[in-house]
Formats: C-alpha cells, structure tokens, sequence
C-alpha cells in the first residue's frame, strides 16, 4: 500500500468516526428533546377564521401535531366532536380549536324557535348587529287619533342568530321605499308571540345592541315610557 492509499484509507477512516459521532450527538439531542417535551399528539385548529354562530365542520380544520404538554385539557382531537356544533364567538385563523369554543346553536334547543322579522336598516341595525349579539326590541306603539304613543322594551335580551341581506320596502300607504334587513332571532315561544305583534301593530321599531357581557333582563320599571313619565319610571 503506498503512502496515496493510506491516505484515503486514513480519510475513510476519520470521516466514517466523524459520521459515527455526529449521528450519536444528533440521537442525544433528540432524545433530550423527547425527555424535555414529552410525547405528541395530535390536535385540531382551525384553518381560516369563523364567525359568531358558524357552524364548524371538518374543511374549516387542520390537523396539527404538538407536544401533549402544551396542550390545553379541552383541545378538540376528533373531528366527530365538532358535529352540529357553531362557533361560540368570533375566531381568527390559526386558533386552537377547545371544546369551550364550540356550542349548540341556541335555535334548535328546546324551548326555543327561529324567528325572522324585516327590520329597518338605519333605525333598527345601522349595519351594527351581527349573529351571536344580543340586542332589546323596542317598539313604540300608538300615536294615532286619541292614543298616546308609548315606547316599550317588549322583549329583552334576544340572541341573534343571522343577518340577512339588504332588500327594499315598500309602503303601500304612500308609495315610498326604505330598505330593511332580515334578522333572525332565538326566541321562547312566549317572546316569539310578543314580538310578532309588535311586527304587526307597531309605528316603529329599533334593535338596541348590548355591550358585551350585559345579560341582565331589564327590570319592568325600565322598560316603558310615555313621554310624561320620568326616565326610568312606568
């Protein structure tokens, strides 16, 4: 063997030492990562961003390995969870989907019912009120011949489910348009009475939005009056 092939010989050698060596420190870190993160699971996110009362199904969603660690005790793992179920809220893409995220959509529980009205777009949204709010109808009633007009709170804190689109109105009475919008709202069947007559006899009606959080029913002495009154007063 001339001097030539020891070389080679000797660089085989060293490179293959060297192979040896970095493959065992890349096994040790990796087994230092596994002991540190722990094992890994698979989980659900969601893939573009829903809205309030969406309902979420299996194309909204991504599957996504993660450490088991970091993983909140309420992730969603199995897409069967999420049938029938709506978004509680707004969410952006990304998001970890957890079962607090999800709910039933408050229209098919029992006790309840979908209820549709055409509402005037300036006065009664103003392109404000969108699915999952809660808003008071206020009505006012009256103001013809001898009737006084009275403005009441008929129905409290009313859940949203969906905004429609645009679409004109007619008045028969006088020939002028305006433009109203559909919304559909999650009533009991008493509330779903009530706010069918006032749809029906009332001079007008307005949808006033609530802040976020405010679920407090009115109190009766709050929810009239007749312009004699004091504010706050029946």
């Amino acid at each position: 063997m001339n001097p030539r092939q020891r070389r080679g010989v000797l660089f085989l050698v060293v490179t293959s030492i060297l192979a040896v060596a970095v493959f065992v420190g890349v096994l040790s870190y990796v087994r230092t990562v596994s002991s540190q993160v722990g094992p890994m699971v698979t989980v659900l996110q969601l893939n573009r961003s829903v809205d309030a009362l969406e309902p979420v199904d299996e194309s909204m969603l991504d599957r996504v390995t993660v450490p088991e660690r970091w993983v909140p005790r309420s992730a969603v793992r199995d897409v069967a969870d999420v049938d029938d179920l709506v978004a509680a809220t707004e969410y952006e893409k990304g998001s970890l989907l957890q079962g607090g995220m999800l709910v039933e959509r408050p229209g098919v529980q029992p006790g309840f019912r979908e209820v549709a009205i055409i509402v005037d777009a300036e006065t009664g949204v103003a392109g404000k009120v969108a699915p999952g709010d809660h808003v008071d109808i206020i009505a006012t009633m009256g103001g013809t011949g001898d009737v006084k007009p009275v403005s009441r709170v008929w129905v409290s804190n009313v859940l949203v489910l969906e905004v429609g689109l645009p679409r004109t109105l007619e008045d028969p009475d006088d020939l002028s348009t305006s433009s109203g919008l559909p919304v559909t709202f999650a009533l009991s069947t008493e509330d779903a009475l009530t706010l069918a007559y006032v749809e029906s006899f009332s001079v007008k009606m307005r949808l006033a939005l609530r802040g976020a959080g405010d679920e407090d029913m009115l109190p009766a002495e709050q929810r009239v009056y007749d312009g004699s009154t004091p504010k706050g007063q029946g």
